[in-house]
This record gives structure tokens, sequence and C-alpha cells, in this order.
């Protein structure tokens, strides 16, 4: 043996030398004690997953960058496997993603995920080079689909690419591109998408949360125009719109002699119909006193969607007389700062 180049093969998991730069199918099973001939067949295992049959004269060039895996199994057994709901039968007791996705015929491997049932009812994705024991008990069951799914405003997409970007999302979608898209997390909690941003998909199936998107903020919108108009006035706003309502939650807000302390978080939200009806009522954080003594109100029914310990102050306008323009008439500027006139009220 010439001892100065040897070549590594894995097969089965266990590793072997050679001085040979080829090797037949035979050779290695031979290497790997798999005998008599004609009993065993032996796979090279790809890159991607799939698997490639050796034939017993073939040979295989071992001077590639890295240690060729191999795996083998007998020829006489077969085990069984379920995809689809249609039965399949495969040589060894593992298989890979990959394989799986060549016993159907259709769709691009790359475009199609593969799931296992499992014994807990959820699906489990299993990715092209992941192995699958088919050795246990009972007959293994996937199923085959488009791998990500995403959410649109409530409409469910299916989507081949680990990744989408904001513009796909909107063409999804089919509204204008000024008005933005929004990505939604399973808290309701909103996050803008930037222009060109590349949004990493997480793998789902039909039975669990998907990657959710909505259409953006639209500033020309009569709720855009009230933010526009509160941030000219305060410091900071914030803006979510949960279930058809619009949130708004005002920091650094100043309260007069004798509340305390002097600047505080004030919350309110519109319905989905602003500027009809008119709002009603506010939130503010636990604590806030007047003089020495602590407002008592109300835990409120249904908390905002903002972190905090908040406290609901009923409060009414007796003329509404909202105008067509934001800046005529009654508007969220000057439900806002009558909070104070509420707050000097009292209990």
């Amino acid at each position: 043996m010439n001892v100065d180049v040897l070549y590594q093969v894995n097969i089965n998991g266990d590793v072997y030398e050679t001085d040979k730069a080829a090797i037949s199918g035979n050779e290695l099973l031979l290497m790997a004690g798999k005998q008599p001939p004609g009993e065993f067949v032996i796979y090279l295992l790809l890159e991607d997953g799939d698997m490639e049959s050796i034939r017993p004269t073939e040979m295989v060039d071992l001077q590639r960058t890295g240690i060729e895996k191999f795996r083998t199994f007998r020829a006489d057994v077969l085990y069984r496997l379920e995809v689809n709901g249609k039965p399949r039968e495969w040589g060894s007791d593992f298989i890979t993603g990959r394989a799986i996705k060549r016993l159907i015929d259709g769709d691009e491997p790359e475009e199609v995920g593969i799931w296992q049932k499992t014994k807990s009812g959820e699906d489990k994705l299993i990715e092209d080079t992941d192995v699958v024991n088919l050795g246990c008990e009972g007959i293994e069951k996937f199923r085959v689909g488009a791998k990500y799914s995403i959410c649109i405003e409530g409409k469910v997409f299916e989507w081949s690419k680990k990744t989408i970007t904001t513009e796909e999302i909107i063409q999804l979608g089919g509204w204008d591109a000024s008005q933005g898209a929004v990505e939604v997390d399973k808290d309701q909690n909103e996050r803008p998408l930037a222009s060109g941003e590349i949004i990493k998909l997480k793998p789902g199936h039909n039975f669990c949360k998907k990657q959710r998107f909505k259409r953006g903020f639209d500033e020309n919108s009569r709720i855009g125009k009230e933010l526009l108009l509160l941030q000219k006035s305060f410091t900071h706003v914030d803006y979510k719109e949960v279930k058809n309502l619009h949130w708004f939650k005002i920091e650094n807000y100043p309260l007069p002699s004798p509340l305390s302390p002097e600047v505080i978080s004030v919350v309110f939200s519109v319905t989905a119909g602003h500027p009809v009806p008119k709002p009603y009522g506010f939130y503010i954080p636990s604590g806030v006193k007047f003089g020495d003594r602590v407002f008592k109100l109300n835990n409120p029914q249904h908390p905002p969607p903002f972190e905090g310990s908040w406290r609901f102050a009923s409060w009414d306008v007796e003329n509404w007389r909202p105008g067509a323009d934001v800046t005529t008439g009654d508007n969220l500027w000057g439900w806002a700062r009558s909070f104070r006139n509420r707050l000097l009220e009292g209990e």
C-alpha cells in the first residue's frame, strides 16, 4: 500500500482509509464488510441531502475536497412510508428530506417542504439534509406542500422562498406601494417595514401561527393626519392599530398643579370610523395623584396594547364637531389637551 497518499471514506458512520484515488461500489461494500455481493447496495450521500446509487463496477472519485459519505443497506429489505396519503417503499431504514421529495412527481425540490406527522399532532419540518429513521414501530407519514405560509390581512399565501421583501408583500396584498407594510407578531406588536427590507420567514403549516403582515400607515388618511398633528404638539406619540381600534400613546404629557407627577404617559383610542363616532375616555398610569391622594380609577376592561399598569378615566365631549380638514373643527389634538381638565375635576 502506498502510505504516502491515503483517502478517507465514511460508510455508515465509520471512517475507512484507502490508497486508491478512485474506488468501485463493490470495493466499498467489501471495505465495510457487506458481503456476499448482490445482497447489499451502496449509496453516495450528496451535500444537498440527495442520494446517488453506486453500481458494483462504478468508480467514485475520492480526490474531491472533503470525505465522501456512503450508506449501505440490504437489497432485499423494504421499509414503508406514506407521503401525502400514498404508500411508498424505501430500501433503507433511514431517508433524507431530499430523498422523500424524489418519491413524488411535480414540484421542484427547492419549492416544496416536507413535514413529518408526529405523535403530538404537530407537523415537523424536515430539511433536505435531515435524516428520518424509518425503523421505528409503525409507518412514518409525511406531507408535501409549500414550505412557507404568510398571512396578509387575513388571507394566507403560500411562499416557496426563505425570504420575502416589503415590495413582494405589498404586491401579494394588492395595495399601493405608498402605503408601505407592517409586520404583526403573535402578541399584536407591530413593526413598520422599510422599503426594500428583506424578511426571513419561519417555516409554517396550515395549523400553526403564520408570519403576518398588513398594509402600512397611510399619512394621507384622517388617522394619519391626526397622528401628524399630535406629533407636532407632543414630544413623542406612539401609534398602533389593533382589531379595528386606533391606539395613541402620548409620552411626557404635562400635568398642572396639584396633579403629580409633572409628566405622565396617556393613552386613548378611536374606532375605525373616526372621526365618527366621537372618542370616549382615556388611560393614565397607576399612581397619579391629585394633591396627596392617589386617583382611584377602574382597571380597564380592555387594556391598551402598550406596556404598563393602566387605569381608565371616563371622559366625554358634549359637542363633537370635526371638520373635513383635520385642522378645523374638533380633532384628536384638542381631545388630548382636554385630559388635563378631566383630571383636575378629581375622581
